[in-house]
């Protein structure tokens, strides 16, 4: 049996071969397409399906003789983005990435209409934006009224590649809590919000638990595809839970951060009840019944990659990683990750980026090393406020795990070992999984840890009294900077 994983990512498209074993035989990649103008982000959704059939026949011309093989097309990415079908099957307009900001006011309105609070209790979004499809496809009532009229199906990014494949519009439910017009606790539609969005439920696809395989490949497509025995088609799940499954840290007590642009952090919880003033993310997880808590954190990765570009001259990362190494940074000035305003768990509207502490005998590595520890602070900050149950490590992955510096200062920080394992495609991983436990290769998420376990490096938390000041100033220049502006 082989598996074609697909990740439908904000940057790349990506798709890895994994056999029943969970041993990787190919990879290739592409570069997401988009026009852009302003606020405005949009893609074409049939040249994103005709790049993922590309990339699997990249992937299958490595292989010899995958035509012995039965094949199944597993799906992962991203949630938000939003594809509009007609009763013929074809587009009505380009996609609206999740990065389109044209919605900005409807979220606004949204939140005025329903209520932050009472929407939170529904959708499991602390507060509205411009980024959910609910806000999307208000923006549309009003200002393409014909388009939304026309479509026959609301889709998101990932439902429409299925649809694609198997001919039926299907969704699976981890990534329904990011539309916000699903009630994630009933598991069903938010009747009132898609009344308001002008969209009926029977526009809307069925919702499938995550991992459900929807049966064959439509023929018309597979003829297309490399030689095989036959292709089905597996919903998968959204990326970040993947990659918890992929690197077996969907498990309570642990905390996934994927270190990239943006700085993300989940975590499987088993004691949860519902607490209107704790804001935080809620979703439902990858098994019945799991309830996976997600904050997604815009001043992570960002807020190094704009120093490195703005204050190193775009001094590379393996250099940066050299003078860190280099240095004791025992009077380092203090920084603010809020170059994009607001973060959880504060979510601070008026919130800026900022250096202090700063004097004459700083230099630029001095405040590089600022930007690391002011992200590993705003993590600690998540991780504190994120669940009932402790955690006890961190698994990290993405971009920022390649640094060993940074993964230590975090350690450090957030008083918990940093595990990275070494897999660079645990999303794909992750989804490859569910599609060996649906196919009954795997009997269950804990049995794929005994199938090509990746190599770790354990980065072991130090007790320092240091580090627990400076953690303390930290939020101390919070409180007195934004949270009584």
């Amino acid at each position: 049996m082989l598996v074609y994983a697909v990740d439908v990512g904000t940057t790349n498209l990506k798709v890895v071969l994994y056999d029943e074993r969970l041993t990787r035989r190919a990879i290739a990649s592409a570069p997401a397409r988009y026009e852009r103008e302003a606020d405005r982000v949009e893609f074409d959704p049939a040249l994103l399906f005709r790049t993922v059939l590309d990339l699997i026949g990249r992937c299958a011309a490595s292989v010899p003789d995958t035509g012995r093989h039965e094949a199944v097309i597993a799906i992962t990415g991203q949630a938000e983005s939003l594809v509009l079908v007609d009763r013929s099957g074809d587009t009505v307009r380009p996609g609206l990435s999740w990065l389109d900001s044209r919605a900005t006011a409807e979220a606004d309105e949204l939140g005025e209409t329903f209520g932050s609070d009472e929407a939170f209790a529904v959708t499991g979004q602390p507060y509205p934006s411009a980024t959910w499809p609910a806000a999307k496809l208000r923006w549309l009532q009003r200002h393409e009224p014909d388009a939304l009229d026309a479509a026959a199906s609301v889709l998101m990014i990932k439902d429409d590649l299925v649809r694609r494949f198997a001919g039926r519009t299907a969704g699976e439910v981890t990534t329904r809590g990011f539309t916000y017009f699903w009630d994630v606790r009933k598991g069903s539609y938010w009747a009132e919000m898609l009344e308001h969005c002008g969209v009926s439920e029977d526009r809307l696809p069925e919702v499938v638990p995550a991992g459900t395989e929807l049966g064959a490949v439509l023929p018309a497509v597979a003829a297309g595809l490399p030689p095989s025995r036959g292709y089905r088609v597996n919903v998968g799940a959204l990326d970040h839970f993947c990659a918890m499954a992929g690197t077996s840290s969907y498990a309570p007590g642990l905390v996934s951060e994927s270190a990239g642009t943006v700085l993300s952090v989940s975590q499987l919880t088993r004691h949860w009840i519902f607490d209107p003033r704790r804001k935080v993310s809620f979703h439902s997880g990858l098994r019945d019944g799991d309830t996976v808590l997600f904050n997604g954190v815009d001043g992570g990765g960002a807020a190094l990659e704009w120093f490195r570009l703005q204050a190193l001259a775009g001094m590379r990362y393996g250099e940066l990683e050299r003078h860190l190494q280099s240095r004791r940074f025992t009077e380092a000035p203090m920084f603010l990750p809020y170059l994009t305003g607001v973060n959880p768990p504060d979510f601070f509207p008026d919130a800026k980026g900022a250096f202090l502490d700063l004097d004459l005998g700083h230099d630029r590595i001095d405040m590089a090393f600022a930007v690391e520890e002011g992200v590993a602070h705003l993590l600690r900050r998540n991780i504190d406020y994120l669940a009932p149950d402790r955690a006890h490590e961190i698994v990290s992955t993405g971009g920022g795990a390649a640094s060993a510096f940074w993964n230590q200062l975090k350690a450090d920080v957030c008083r918990m070992d940093v595990v990275v394992p070494d897999e660079h495609e645990a999303t794909c991983r992750g989804a490859a999984i569910l599609a060996l436990m649906e196919a009954g290769e795997l009997a269950g998420l804990e049995d794929a840890a005994e199938l090509q376990t990746p190599e770790k490096a354990v980065f072991r938390a130090a007790d320092s009294a240091r580090r627990d000041a400076r953690y303390r100033r930290f939020e101390q220049y919070l409180d007195r900077l934004y949270a009584h502006r």
